[in-house]
Order: C-alpha cells, then sequence, then structure tokens
C-alpha cells in the first residue's frame, strides 16, 4: 500500500512548476495541473514515472471554476486530502495600466487569484479535517517592489500577501500552515529568450549578480513541507538575490 503524502502543484509542466514537481518528487506523490502545452506536462510525467515516482498530470485551467470542480473531486475520491496545495499557476499580461484590455486584467486577476479560491473550496475542507497539511502561494517580488507594465500582476502578488496571513490564522489550530514564496528574477524559458544584452541588463540590477535558478525555489517550498518549519506560518518568504534590499 502506497503510505506517501501527496501534493497538487498547479501549473506544473514548466518553469519553476516543472522544478517543483521534479524536486519534490522524490519525497511525495505530485499531481500536477497544465493548460496549454500537452506534450511538455506528457514527457514531464513519463521521465518522473521512470526515474523518482508517481507523477500525475492533469489538463485544468484554474479560471473553470466547473473544471477544478471535477478534477479535485476525482482526486479526492482518489487519493483522499492533499498533504501540501502550491499554488504555482500564474500569467503576467504586461502592459501599461492605461493601456491595458479589460479581458487580459480580468485574465491575470482570474488565473493568478480566483483559481486559488476554486481550488481551495474544495481540497481545504477535508485537509482541515485530517489535521495536518500546508499551503503554498507562489508570489512575486512584485509583490513588494513596483514594476512598470505589471500593475494587474502586482496586484495579485500582494494579494497573496493578505490571503497568506488571514489563512493562516483561520485554519493554524487545525494542523494546517499557509505561507507564501516571493521569488525575484529567475531563470525559466522567458529568461531564454532574452539577448545577451537584455540578459546582462537584468543581471546587473541584482545584488548578487546572477539570476536565481527554479530548484532554488524547489528547495525552500520542501523547507516550508517540512518539520524543520513547524513553527512557520503566515509569512511572505522573499527569494530575489537581494533585489528588493
Amino acid at each position: 500500500m502506497n503510505t506517501r503524502k501527496w501534493i497538487l502543484i498547479t501549473g506544473g509542466s514548466r518553469g519553476i512548476g516543472k522544478a517543483l514537481v521534479i524536486h519534490l518528487a522524490k519525497k511525495y506523490d505530485i499531481v500536477f495541473t497544465w493548460n496549454n502545452n500537452a506534450r511538455q506536462a506528457e514527457i514531464l510525467e513519463t521521465d518522473c514515472e521512470k526515474s523518482i515516482g508517481d507523477v500525475r498530470g492533469y489538463c485544468c485551467d484554474g479560471r473553470d471554476e466547473e473544471k477544478v470542480n471535477q478534477v479535485a473531486r476525482l482526486l479526492l475520491a482518489e487519493r483522499g486530502a492533499p498533504y501540501c496545495i502550491i499554488h504555482n499557476a500564474g500569467i503576467t499580461r504586461d502592459a501599461f495600466h492605461i493601456k491595458q484590455t479589460s479581458a487580459d486584467w480580468h485574465d491575470v486577476i482570474n488565473t493568478n487569484l480566483n483559481a486559488i479560491f476554486h481550488w481551495n473550496r474544495h481540497l481545504l475542507p477535508e485537509m482541515l479535517a485530517r489535521g495536518e497539511g500546508s499551503i503554498i502561494l507562489m508570489s512575486s517580488v512584485s509583490a513588494e517592489k513596483g514594476n512598470i507594465g505589471q500593475v494587474a500582476y502586482s496586484a495579485t502578488k500582494a494579494a497573496m500577501t493578505g490571503i497568506t496571513r488571514s489563512l493562516a490564522l483561520e485554519v493554524a489550530r487545525f494542523g494546517i500552515r499557509v505561507n507564501s514564496l516571493l521569488p525575484g528574477v529567475i531563470e525559466t524559458d522567458m529568461t531564454l529568450s532574452l539577448s545577451a544584452e537584455e540578459y546582462k541588463k537584468i543581471r546587473s540590477f541584482i545584488p548578487v549578480r546572477r539570476l536565481g535558478k527554479p530548484d532554488e525555489i524547489a528547495q525552500i517550498a520542501e523547507f516550508l513541507l517540512s518539520d524543520a518549519s513547524s513553527y512557520i506560518t503566515g509569512q511572505s518568504i522573499i527569494v530575489d538575490g537581494g533585489l528588493s534590499a
């Protein structure tokens, strides 16, 4: 009988999400969601199964409340309550505030913020009944440090700080901890597409003079899941190489 705890990671097929899946699959069974790239998700799932353990990907757009309802019910029926939810899925849709379309604004809000509610309303009650667990919100240093063209994105990431603090107070007595991570500039598919000049310019703004690595974020997430962090809840941890110092 499989006794390993399972974790849900939204937006887990690439970037930081992919690093979370690969790193955490060493200790936990992983369910990750994806939305746009089926082939990418399939490769990740297959590679992890061969070398690590039980990793399953589900096509589920967190903006779609009914789809989340369906997948959440299926997962609860098959696996019981998750040990952790990592709300990682997110988008930017960068634009000057006065030029941002209504569609893009709502898309960012729905993807980055409303999806958290959609998942929590189904999975969190079962976690409370189980009496243990953790929720991690993948915020951004943009919650603390403004960026031109990211009013919508920054608004959602700053809102995660409020969610973290308030939800942590609501669920602490049930053995659930809630924290958020605020990464700075991390090496992902987006940064790989930058020109050498653009990359150098971004790096020059970071005090440690390098971009962060996805696995560095995954390691801190692992810490927040472990007993070593059992007295940490309601906190927002910045991981940005000194960018916001």
